[in-house]
């Protein structure tokens, strides 16, 4: 096995690894009765846009490099092999980054990483910006550290209106339920 060969099988294990968490933990929310209810139209519109352009271009690169190895008659069945299962296991990897981010009935899911309502210490709501866009700056636990996220509405966005009342509905829920002792 030569350098390249061993690269990709490194690859392919890390990206089968962040692949199968992905899944495991969507299987988690489902079985937590999690309940999607509604997707931000205007966050992460950047990250969006260059996730798709890199799946796009591994394809590209990996559908001319077969196309090249197998005309030129050099190739072995690991390298086109792995050729096909980096495209397959990068996209895999790149599409809950295209994703959009989701409030939920546990909490915000962004990038596919799930801040549940009971971590989230603060909601800091910003002035609109020049291109009249509000920044929604959510501050929360992760492991005994305190972190924060942005989240990005449009000035007049219904969006932004209805954030504001599951926030505040599921936030002063949780409060509620510890009161009572639950």
């Amino acid at each position: 096995m030569d350098f390249m060969s061993m690269t990709y099988m490194v690859i392919i294990i890390v990206v089968a690894f962040f692949v199968t968490t992905n899944v495991k933990n969507n299987l988690k929310y489902k079985q937590e009765n999690m309940t999607v209810l509604f997707s931000l139209n205007e966050d992460d519109k950047t990250t969006h846009l260059i996730s798709s352009l890199i799946m796009v271009i591994l394809i590209l690169f990996a559908g001319i490099s077969i196309i090249g190895m197998i005309q030129s008659k050099i190739y072995t069945n690991e390298r086109v092999l792995s050729l096909v299962v980096m495209p397959i296991l990068m996209m895999l990897l790149y599409l809950p980054m295209m994703k959009k981010t989701r409030i939920s009935s546990l909490g915000i899911h962004k990038k596919n990483y799930l801040i549940r309502w009971q971590d989230i210490k603060g909601i800091d709501y910003f002035k609109p910006d020049k291109k009249d866009k509000v920044v929604v700056k959510v501050l929360y636990t992760v492991a005994a550290k305190e972190t924060s996220v942005e989240l990005t509405f449009l000035k007049d966005d219904p969006q932004l209106e209805t954030f504001k009342e599951i926030a505040k509905e599921y936030r002063n829920g949780k409060k509620k339920g510890k009161k009572s002792g639950k």
